[in-house]
Order: structure tokens, then C-alpha cells, then sequence
């Protein structure tokens, strides 16, 4: 039987006045806090039989199925307002950018987070027209290239942070960007941690984004400190009750995301806030990582658990900083540090199996100074040793050199504790190489660091080589690294050099003493 025309044309019109509802909800802004959402209403006979035309012609050009799977496709909902966080717009504002999405054929995922983040005062966002794309962290090239692209976007635009990466039928998967790569600090976001969102941002997405971005940016000045110190306390606050209960709406994976993510804002906030709440952040950070840690599937990668133990041991390295009793706090640190390790695989994710290496060799010499455990120095070096096999002088010159100015230290208390000259000798050799790399000129603070530690092992060599002459080449070395700590005002660092330049200039005063008062013919049997 042939169809009524009428029965149609009414289907069309249907159609078409479906259409228009849903067009007209993504573009139009969300009310803040709706009791319901109203229907549309209904067009006028001119206007829907102009709007069926046009879903006709559409139905004959790339067919009805076409336009269903255009119609039901997942769109991000329009952003709600956010519930602003109560904190005047003091201090400088941060830069953030955003970048195209990667799925997002339309650009609404991303105008959508652009909305979202604009309404913050802290906040002065710029739409990035690039996409930057990242399929797969157990790809080293393509890990290296997309985090360089990045850095490089960031330092262009002269801006603070980059939100970028990809939306799909699950929502968003963003990351974080800054101009820096130092993938060694607690909390550090990158290409490895993932900020996954459902497409519709409510509050509890919203606010997670807005302090996950606080928690990410650098800052280069005291004002910016300053901004952290005043936002992130209410920033972390905020989305506490998201991460402890996510909801069960989200996907494992986004539930995960939330509860990692709040990890890193505890862990940022532990750092601002007032010392007698540290302990406390630090201790949540630490809750819901061990969270993310138990949503975990089978099927997930072993590297996904060894990023979450390294998140860990960021975290309890940071809290043993801040203890009057670090010790056992370091040997917590330095399982998981251990877990890390043995989690990442060196091949496919070098750059994180070598920071977990090199933080697991500083643990390892702070735990040494601590209880004197010298198998741990021997550890230490070890660690910090096998990282030369990603790092090198050629290709990553800074990280090259801080990895030989740790193995420089580590080798100077290890040469005191043996009384090993040849170890000491090691440690000077060490140093005289970062000292190629680490210029006053370009690294100031640096370059006076590894002067501070020259100084230290040439004055152990001469103590425990019986006076062999190298004194005045340690007072040297020490008295340069002060004068440029007092001159940069770093007051700690400049309190040790001093203090390790009296123990030399105090055993250069009693050997000149010795050998006033001891005549030399005491030391010749032929004189006697």
C-alpha cells in the first residue's frame, strides 16, 4: 500500500519540529538551576512546512539513516553556570588556553569548555584552533612529540596552562599542559594524567576542572603564589564529596579520573595551606590515589598502577620534607618508588621509568642521612646510575647534569662513610662534568649547587687522604657557590655552604697551627 501524503508530510513536520528543539537546546545557555526543562514550542504551519522541506531535501541527499545517526549523535549539553566559588578576583590572573578536541566536529565540547572556565575571575581563557592528540602513553615518540608541541604552544602564547585533548561518545579526556616538563614533582599533571568527564558538565565536572587547573599552573611570581595560596584551599574543598563518591553515572574509567585527579589537587593544596592542616591534605591525596589504585581493572595496563605508586611516592616524599621524623615516611616513599619502577616499562614509557628512577635514588640518600644505612647509598647510585640510559649529555644536557649532580652527592657521603678516597675522587670528577654543562652565566643557582658539593668532597678527599693539598681548591669552590646563594637570596643553601666553608677554613687554621708548633725535623728520622 502506497503511503498517504498526509501521513508524510505530518511525519515530517514531527521530525522537523524534533530537530529545531534540539538545535535550539545546544545553543541556547542553560538557566541557572532549572526545576524543568520546558517544552518547545510549536511552529508555526509556514515555518514547519519550510523546516520539512528542508528535512526532506536533507532525507534525499544522504538518506534518513544519515540524518537519524546526526540527530542522536552525542552533543556536550549547554554548560549550567557554575556555581562560583566565593573568592574575590584579587591578584593576577592566570592565562589558560584551550585547545580544538580531537572528535569534536562541531567545536561545542570545546566552546563549552571555554564557557566553563571564562566564568572563573581567576581565569582569562583564549581558544586555541589546533588540536593536539595523543592515542597512546606506551608510544615514546609520539608522547615526546605531542608534550614538546604543547610546552612550545604554552610559551608562545605567553600563557600558564593548556587544556587539550579529545571528546567522544563517553564524554571528554582532557590533559593538562604547562611551558615546563618537570614530571618529577608531586602532582605533576602531563600527558600521563587524564581529566575524564562526561559530556555533560555539571557542577562536580566543572569545579574538578577549574581546580584541577589551578593545581597544574606554574607560578612565576609571588602574586601568582599568592592567587594559589587564596584559591585552592576552597578550589579542593569543593569538589572533596565528587572524589570520595563519584557518581555511579560515570564510567569506571571517569570515576577513576575523579578520584586521581583530586589526588593531585590535595596534594597541590597540602602545599598552601596553613602548616597545621599539611598533614591532613597530604593524607587525602593519598586516600584517593589509593581509591584510583582499587578501580583498576584486570584488563588495565600494569604502567597504569605504576603511575598511581608513583603518584604515591610524590606524595609521601613531599610529606616526609615537612616531618620532624621523615624516616619511616621515606620508607614508605621508597616501596612505592620501587613499585614504580618495576611497573613502568623502560622501553615503552622511558621518560616515566627514569623519573621513577631518580626519585627512588634521592629517597634512598635522604633515608642514608637519616639512619646511616649505607647499603642504601649503594642503591642510591645505582638508581640514579641506570637513568643515564634514557638521559644523556647530548640530548637532555640539564637533566643529564642534575642526574650527575645527585650522583656527585650521593657518591661524596657514601666516599666519607667508606674514608674511600677513590670514591670521593669519583664524586669530584662527577661534579667537574655538571660544571661543563651548569654555567654561572645561564644557571646561576645550579651552578653554585655543584660548586657547594666540589667543595664539600675535595674537603673530605683532604681529610681523609692525610692533607694531600686540596683545601684552598675547596675554599674556592665553596666561597663562590655563597656568594651566589646570599646574592639570589637563597637563605638555606646559603646557610650550608657557609657552614661547610668555616669546617674548611677551621682545618686549614689547625693544619697552618700543626705546623707552626711541630718542628719539621720531628717528621725526619735523619735528623735526629
Amino acid at each position: 500500500m502506497a503511503d498517504d501524503p498526509n501521513d508524510r508530510r505530518a511525519e515530517l513536520q514531527r521530525r522537523a519540529r524534533d530537530l529545531a528543539a534540539m538545535r535550539g537546546a545546544a545553543s541556547k545557555p542553560a538557566q541557572a538551576e532549572p526545576e524543568k526543562e520546558a517544552a518547545p514550542p510549536p511552529l508555526a504551519e509556514s515555518e514547519a512546512a519550510a523546516t520539512a522541506a528542508q528535512v526532506g531535501a536533507e532525507a534525499r541527499s544522504s538518506g534518513l539513516l544519515e540524518l537519524l545517526v546526526n540527530l542522536f549523535k552525542p552533543k556536550p549539553a549547554a554548560p549550567p553556570k557554575p556555581v562560583a566559588v566565593p573568592v574575590a578576583a584579587e591578584g593576577p590572573a592566570f592565562t589558560i588556553l584551550v585547545a580544538a578536541l580531537a572528535g569534536d566536529a562541531d567545536g561545542q565540547a570545546a566552546t563549552q569548555l571555554n564557557q566553563i572556565l571564562s566564568a572563573r575571575p581567576a581565569f582569562k581563557v583564549k581558544a586555541v584552533p589546533r588540536i593536539y592528540q595523543l592515542d597512546r602513553l606506551d608510544d615514546p615518540a609520539q608522547v615526546a612529540g605531542v608534550s614538546l608541541n604543547t610546552r612550545h604552544a604554552v610559551a608562545e602564547e605567553d600563557a600558564d596552562l593548556l587544556v587539550w585533548g579529545d571528546f567522544g561518545k563517553d564524554g571528554y579526556r582532557l590533559r593538562l599542559a604547562t611551558a615546563s616538563n618537570d614530571d618529577e614533582r608531586a602532582a605533576s599533571f602531563g600527558a600521563t594524567t587524564r581529566i575524564e568527564l562526561p559530556a555533560e558538565l555539571g557542577e562536580g565536572p566543572s569545579n574538578l576542572l577549574y581546580a584541577a587547573c589551578l593545581a597544574a599552573v606554574e607560578v612565576p611570581t609571588e602574586a601568582h603564589r599568592n592567587s594559589i595560596r587564596r584559591l585552592m584551599p576552597a578550589a579542593a574543598a569543593g569538589v572533596e564529596s565528587l572524589a570520595a563518591k563519584p557518581p555511579v553515572q560515570m564510567s569506571m574509567g571517569q570515576q577513576r579520573s575523579c578520584q586521581l585527579v583530586f589526588g593531585h589537587i590535595a596534594t597541590i593544596n597540602a602545599m598552601v595551606v596553613p602548616a597545621e592542616e599539611t598533614e591532613l591534605w597530604f593524607d587525602k591525596a593519598i586516600n584517593a590515589y589509593r581509591q584510583a589504585q582499587r578501580r583498576l581493572a584486570r584488563t588495565d595496563p600494569s604502567w597504569e598502577a605504576g603511575l598511581i605508586h608513583k603518584h604515591v611516592g610524590a606524595v609521601l616524599s613531599a610529606k616526609a620534607e615537612r616531618s620532624k621524623d621523615p624516616a619511616p615516611l621515606l620508607e614508605e616513599a621508597i616501596k612505592e618508588w620501587r613499585n614504580a619502577v618495576e611497573h613502568l616499562p623502560r622501553a615503552l614509557m622511558p621518560q616515566e621509568w627514569a623519573s621513577a628512577q631518580v626519585r627512588l635514588g634521592v629517597a634512598l640518600y635522604r633515608l642514608d642521612l637519616k639512619t646511616g644505612q649505607t647499603e642504601l647509598l649503594r642503591e642510591s647510585v645505582q638508581a640514579l646510575q641506570a637513568t643515564l640510559q634514557v638521559y644523556s649529555r647530548t640530548e637532555t644536557p640539564s637533566r643529564w647534569a642534575e642526574v650527575m649532580h645527585n650522583i656527585a652527592q650521593v657518591l661524596e657521603v657514601y666516599g666519607d662513610q667508606l674514608k674511600n678516597t677513590e670514591v670521593l675522587k669519583r664524586s669530584i670528577d662527577a661534579c667537574h662534568s655538571v660544571l661543563e654543562i651548569r654555567t654561572r652565566e645561564r644557571s646561576p643557582l645550579s651552578w653554585a649547587a655543584t660548586q657547594n658539593t666540589l667543595g664539600s668532597a675535595l674537603f673530605l678527599l683532604d681529610r681523609h687522604s692525610s692533607g694531600a693539598g686540596h683545601l684552598t681548591e675547596a675554599e674556592q669552590a665553596l666561597a663562590a657557590a655563597l656568594e651566589v646563594f646570599q646574592a639570589h637570596g637563597a637563605k638555606g643553601p646559603a646557610k650550608v655552604a657557609a657552614k661547610n666553608l668555616g669546617h674548611v677554613r677551621k682545618l686549614a687554621e689547625t693544619r697552618k697551627t700543626r705546623q707552626v708548633i711541630e718542628p719539621h725535623w720531628l717528621d725526619d728520622p735523619d735528623s735526629k
